[in-house]
């Protein structure tokens, strides 16, 4: 009996010879097809159409062509034969495509490629190559935005304001040339390492970037006594060795103290599951309770690497009480390079590890030097703490999860450390397909971050300058009015006589409205801002700013909304704080 009938039909949509095309075994690239293929495939799970219920596997490996690939056949007597005689004989079914390789599944059965059909889209991260593409075809530069946008206006056939009555009953009329506004260029806060070097070159502020000189961090770290290093990668300890070796000697030209690691554990990733290889690095920070430092060398497997990196940091900072901080590092990045066939390292690799790992030991790499009009809020001792509010909300699909509130909170005059709150925020019940834009548990938030903040430095903070992210323009009032009334509740609870200035800004770039130099085919310079009131609100404070150089595409502007202000700030000083802290 057929037990796969009908399926023929299906094989069609496969479009088998393209695929034959593809992987033609003649084809000196074959092999090169097939671990792209595999690459892909891999993991990937897949619907084999039996009579009574379809039968899903995930894909293994791939095996040799239907037509030479054997097994041994159970149900006839333990007789071996091939794939494509199995389903001749058991099945009645002649294969279209016996010399394309089969599909080698985890429970070790093979199936031809033509019978089956690959299970509904599961969502899961996407590669660094495919972000790569994804940036780069969904990016436009600003002399083309600008043009389609032109196009679009004065094409009759795609948009017809002239044509609409609604518009013409109101005399109303949308002008075909774009909107020309003052702006202004702030001046660049200077990045400073040391009193002998400050970054202060124009280019920092069109590109983006500045090539880092030979000069110490601002405030060098030092290496704990007890550190150590995890490999987890296919490097053997010889190679681990000669990495830490020549960071170490950047390391200290910033002027960091090291010392080796006095731990190293070795582990082969590659030959086991994520659940496996978190139960050998719990053992591993188990054993070693006394370590809070660890460099991890990830694997290069992708996937792998990918799910390691959360779930460790996970197991590190939150689970168990271990408390470790670690500094994972890819392979690619521990390993010494090849420029003009001789072995060079990327000393540019090395210093990004350095400051981060400077950072991570409590060190400073550089502070700013801001323009005299905000030089007090960067001063030492005028206690202001900046804090940075969002809300995410799960998508649509999924409104049972919960949103997560995140807040952070700077710990330092520079500022250069901050404290963190995380939170999750369930949906009230009575309204449960109902997401609440406001944060629940500001109060709380708030009370602890003050808390953290006064012993870190011994007083709490005579002001509070928060960025709230995601609030649209139709919730200011009710958002803004609640969170406004649980920071002043949390702090009558620390003292009934504390009363902190209190500043409070929306941050929003969910909007369309881009600007373009009227000189220049290019992006607007960092650091541009525009506060006219032919685009602003008329009755409150808004501006716009753009903080960054864009490397790819056509830059958008911040819009920034000053709903309360207890420090009475002035424009200047909004627009040069918010742009030295972005």
């Amino acid at each position: 009996k057929n037990r796969y009938g009908g399926r023929q039909r299906d094989v069609q949509k496969v479009h088998g010879d393209d695929v034959l095309e593809f992987l033609d075994i003649r084809n000196p690239t074959y092999q090169i097809e097939m671990n792209f293929l595999l690459k892909h495939c891999k993991n990937v799970r897949v619907r084999s159409q039996d009579a009574s219920k379809p039968i899903v596997y995930s894909i293994s490996k791939l095996g040799k062509s239907a037509s030479t690939q054997e097994f041994v056949w159970k149900g006839s007597k333990n007789k071996t034969v091939t794939v494509e005689n199995y389903y001749k004989e058991h099945y009645g079914l002649v294969l279209k495509y016996p010399s394309l390789p089969t599909l080698e599944m985890h429970n070790r059965s093979y199936i031809p490629m033509e019978l089956v059909d690959v299970e509904p889209a599961r969502v899961k991260k996407i590669t660094d190559e495919q972000r790569a593409l994804m940036c780069r075809q969904s990016t436009m530069h600003p002399s083309v935005y600008i043009k389609s946008i032109n196009e679009i206006r004065k094409n009759p056939k795609k948009q017809c304001f002239e044509e609409d009555p609604f518009i013409a009953a109101w005399n109303m009329n949308v002008s075909t040339d774009m909107l020309t506004l003052p702006a202004r260029v702030l001046p660049m806060p200077e990045i400073v390492y040391t009193d002998q070097y400050h970054v202060t070159s124009g280019a920092v502020r069109d590109m983006g970037t500045w090539q880092m000189k030979p000069t110490r961090f601002h405030t060098p770290a030092k290496f704990p006594a007890v550190w150590g290093m995890i490999n987890l990668s296919s490097l053997d300890q010889h190679a681990c060795e000669d990495f830490y070796n020549e960071l170490s000697n950047i390391a200290v030209e910033r002027g960091m103290e090291c010392c080796p690691p006095v731990i190293y554990e070795e582990y082969d990733s590659r030959k086991s599951t994520i659940n496996g290889i978190i139960g050998v690095l719990n053992q591993i920070l188990k054993k070693n309770k006394g370590c809070n430092f660890f460099v991890v060398i990830l694997s290069v497997n992708g996937k792998l690497k990918s799910d390691l990196y959360g779930l460790f940091k996970k197991l590190c900072e939150l689970e168990f009480g271990h408390g470790a901080v670690t500094q994972m590092i890819q392979q690619r990045n521990a390993v010494v390079g090849k420029q003009k066939d001789k072995a060079r390292w990327d000393y540019a690799k090395l210093n990004n590890i350095l400051l981060k790992i400077n950072t991570k030991l409590n060190g400073i790499n550089a502070v700013l030097k801001v323009h005299d009009v905000i030089e007090r809020f960067f001063s030492h001792g005028h206690r202001v703490m900046y804090v940075g509010a969002d809300l995410s909300h799960a998508p649509p699909s999924a409104r049972s999860q919960p949103s997560v509130v995140a807040v952070v909170a700077s710990a330092d005059d520079v500022p250069s450390r901050y404290f963190k709150e995380v939170y999750q925020q369930h949906r009230p019940e009575s309204a449960r397909n109902e997401s609440r834009e406001y944060i629940v548990d500001m109060k709380a938030i708030m009370k602890s971050l003050i808390q953290q903040y006064e012993r870190h430095r011994g007083y709490p903070p005579n002001a509070i300058v928060m960025y709230r992210d995601g609030i649209s323009e139709s919730e200011f009032d009710t958002v803004f009015e609640k969170e406004l009334t649980a920071i002043r509740e949390a702090c009558v609870e620390l003292s009934p006589v504390y009363r902190p200035y209190l500043t409070y800004i929306v941050v929003n770039k969910r909007h369309h409205t881009r600007f373009f130099p009227m000189n220049s085919d290019k992006n607007v310079q960092a650091g541009t801002v525009v506060d006219s009131h032919d685009i602003t609100n008329p009755t409150t404070y808004d501006f716009y700013l753009n903080s960054h150089h864009a490397a790819l595409g056509t830059s958008r502007p911040t819009h920034y909304h000053v709903l309360y202000d207890d420090n009475k700030l002035r424009p200047d000083e909004v627009q040069m704080l918010t742009y030295a802290l972005c």
